[in-house]
């Protein structure tokens, strides 16, 4: 059920209009209306995820049901080591048995057959399994997941209410791509009596219409082209690869932006706020700032269970790097069972880790003034920052290795080869444009706090013509959401 579809909207519409028009009739005492406002939520939440594969539910709640059992035990243990077992049986199961199985059983399978083969030994030692995916598999592990470490460290207390718990878990506007929602700032919402006339409504269809303009126009238009180039890497010279690596930047961040849009304000209209997860990513003078703006949410996952929980800075110098290094692997990893997603999350670690070295560098032994060269130094930054950014994007958007080589080879190259099509350009190109402008509008709302007014009746005009031009420029083939395989 993709957020795109006529089967969302109608989808959509139900819920909208039971929450706001059909609960608050039937169940007017407040004791009676919230819990049963949760039991509906949830399983209209589970419908949504069971659209995919009915299976796919009894996952989720196989899930959720560990993490709020051992909450419950690490909660009513008292002996800090029982504590500990529960909590790595919770980690052990979400990563290993549920994510690890589903996700990577076949690409660590294959790579042990590979290195058995290599030393001579010719039967395969793991088999292959034919394995469907789960939609959004990694989104709601790591969020189960979050809530026990939560609860182990102490930061929340535990939440006994099953339904509640498992709404939080299976909350289907953000459940199959995000923003990774924690158990702090999403169970207390519950929690809050909100009425109808609260609901910030131009502020909600801002945020989908936005993000169906993304993920219809710019994104789904985007990608038979970059599917082209990225197909033949060693077709294309230097300037064509460029144009691959740009225009899938753009894809994939409309793509996954978009839904990130359309999901917060779905939970909107509902009366919930979801993290931000994208703020406006290629205006970062590094790539330590595109990472604070790009996928905010998962970063912010990292820093919280992984950077930390490894030590973070607080032990010693090449530890801290190590910390860096590593919390940006598991990002690769985090994404998929492909060595282009590994050499994707080293490469992003490796410049992670020297950005924090040369920025250590310039703190202690540059003290003379140079500000007269800051704007000169930022157009560099930026160019090396964006540049290396969608360079390893073209790794992870490559079909192998191989190809991901060729690829970095034909940008740094300088070679000629197969000429772009013109279409490609007329497409391409207005892409590009659109979304330079929306990144320099974004920058003066939210980094500027510039206002921008708008009339309530333009707006009310507007809506409708987009969706009406909306609908012309549609791609007739329905795409579904590139981080849905995440």
């Amino acid at each position: 059920m993709l957020f795109t579809s006529l089967e969302y909207f109608f989808f959509f519409s139900f819920v909208f209009l039971y929450r706001w028009y059909v609960h608050p009739v039937i169940f007017k005492n407040e004791q009676t209306s919230r819990p049963v406002l949760h039991v509906v939520l949830l399983v209209l939440s589970y419908v949504f995820y069971m659209s995919w594969d009915y299976r796919f539910g009894a996952l989720i709640f196989l899930s959720t049901i560990i993490d709020y059992y051992v909450a419950l035990k690490i909660v009513d243990t008292e002996q800090v080591k029982i504590k500990k077992a529960y909590l790595v049986f919770s980690l052990v199961t979400n990563l290993v048995f549920i994510l690890g199985f589903f996700k990577y059983y076949n690409f660590v399978g294959e790579t042990i057959n590979q290195l058995a083969s290599f030393v001579g030994y010719d039967r395969k030692l793991i088999p292959f399994l034919d394995i469907i995916l789960p939609v959004g598999i990694s989104f709601f592990t790591f969020q189960s997941l979050s809530y026990t470490i939560d609860v182990y460290r102490g930061v929340i207390p535990c939440e006994r209410n099953f339904v509640r718990f498992a709404l939080f878990v299976a909350f289907f506007p953000q459940l199959v791509a995000g923003p990774i929602v924690t158990a702090k700032s999403f169970i207390p919402q519950l929690f809050t009596k909100l009425s109808f006339d609260a609901i910030p409504f131009r502020v909600a269809f801002r945020y989908i219409i936005l993000g169906y303009f993304k993920k219809v126009i710019l994104s789904d238009n985007a990608s038979p082209i970059v599917d082209i180039i990225f197909a033949n890497p060693e077709n294309y010279g230097t300037v064509a690869s460029w144009f691959g690596v740009v225009l899938f930047s753009i894809q994939i961040y409309c793509d996954f932006s978009g839904y990130s849009d359309m999901a917060y304000g779905s939970a909107l209209l509902l009366g919930y706020e979801l993290p931000e997860n994208f703020r406006m990513p290629f205006i970062g003078f590094s790539i330590t700032d595109i990472w604070r703006r790009w996928h905010i949410s998962l970063s912010t996952w990292i820093r919280d269970y992984v950077y930390i929980s490894l030590g973070g800075s607080r032990n010693g110098y090449l530890r801290h790097k190590f910390n860096l290094w590593m919390t940006m692997f598991v990002a690769g990893v985090w994404h998929g069972a492909a060595w282009t997603f590994i050499a994707w999350g080293v490469g992003n670690a490796m410049m992670l880790v020297l950005e924090s070295v040369l920025k250590d560098f310039k703190n202690k032994y540059i003290h003379f003034d140079y500000s007269f060269l800051i704007p000169f130094l930022n157009v560099l930054r930026f160019v090396y920052a964006y540049s290396t950014f969608i360079m390893f994007g073209g790794i992870f958007r490559s079909e192998s290795i191989g190809k991901a080589f060729t690829l970095v080879t034909n940008l740094y190259s300088f070679s000629e080869g197969t000429m772009l099509r013109p279409y490609m350009l007329k497409i391409g190109i207005p892409i590009m444009l659109v979304t330079a402008i929306g990144h320099y509008l974004g920058y003066l709302i939210f980094d500027k706090k510039i206002q921008i007014k708008v009339s309530p009746v333009l707006e009310f005009l507007v809506y409708p013509t987009l969706i009406l031009l909306f609908s012309f420029l549609t791609n007739d083939n329905e795409m579904p959401f590139i981080y849905f395989q995440f």
